[in-house]
């Protein structure tokens, strides 16, 4: 009979702990998405080419192709990181900035003999697996022209780790921040992303609230797809209470579909677009 105790206690501390290391990994999945912390993404590459803008951040305007991206780093004054080109072949350190957290960086964009194409500010929100980047531009410059200033706000750039493997089921929420250009050249930012994924159903929808000038963003109910690079993505229908009719397209990263990234952009607005992204919060 103390043998059979004996080995009741033990299958039950077994059990405790396959239930402790499931609740653990559910635990490490759920995020904050709203509380700055260190860490998380810790570069930008693919600088001339991305999955969701092509372009990255070395864009062709007119006919004129961006060769390098100057970006100022208040963070390394006194290094040679503080002001530093960068082209297609490189990768811009943001290891050292916080995650669930905006950063402002200037940048210039110049041509491949050197000139000045364009100038403003990268808008850059980082979580542990992604990262988001708009731009915010100031001028526009041509050859032998005084510098054209304009608002307009481009999302440049999404990328992070990919979540290769999707859950089965479950509806999963998904909260956080989005960005776009404002008439006073600072980009306007929004704590009101709110998007679900039905995994079983393989679905998602949402929603954007708290974006100057665009009211209530609806993203429509879409279904998840896959890229031509394999990865899982979603592509649907996006509404703006100001501007009308438009499109979204996010992205699915970290090892347990941790967070989305995403941008939308509408028909009547083509110059402003709205950048966001956000981590699941069950």
């Amino acid at each position: 009979m103390q043998k059979h105790h004996i080995l009741y206690i033990a299958i039950t501390a077994l059990t405790l702990g396959g239930c402790g290391s499931a609740g653990n990994s559910l635990a490490n999945a759920i995020t904050d998405p709203f509380t700055p912390k260190e860490g998380g993404y810790r570069q930008l590459s693919n600088i001339g080419s991305d999955e969701f803008t092509h372009t990255g951040l070395l864009p062709t305007i007119g006919s004129r192709q961006a060769s390098t991206i100057r970006i100022t780093d208040d963070q390394f004054i006194g290094t040679q990181n503080h002001e530093k080109d960068y082209s297609s072949r490189d990768t811009i350190p943001i290891g050292h900035k916080r995650q669930n957290a905006f950063t402002s960086l200037p940048y210039v964009l110049k041509d491949s003999s050197g000139n000045q194409m364009e100038s403003g500010v990268l808008e850059v929100y980082k979580q542990a697996y992604s990262a988001v980047v708009g731009a915010q531009l100031h001028n526009r410059i041509e050859p032998g022209h005084p510098a054209t200033p304009t608002r307009d706000f481009y999302v440049r750039s999404i990328q992070g780790e990919f979540t290769s493997n999707l859950p089965t089921q479950g509806i999963i929420t998904y909260k956080g921040r989005a960005m776009t250009g404002s008439v006073t050249g600072s980009a306007d930012h929004s704590n009101g992303l709110n998007y679900q994924i039905d995994y079983g159903a393989r679905k998602g929808h949402g929603s954007i609230t708290g974006l100057n000038g665009f009211g209530n963003i609806d993203l429509a109910e879409a279904p998840i797809t896959q890229n031509p690079h394999g990865h899982n993505v979603i592509n649907g229908a996006a509404n703006s209470a100001t501007h009308g009719a438009g499109n979204y397209e996010l992205g699915i990263f970290g090892p347990q579909a941790n967070e989305i990234a995403g941008k939308a952009h509408f028909n009547n607005q083509p110059n402003k677009e709205v950048g966001f992204a956000g981590g699941r919060v069950n």
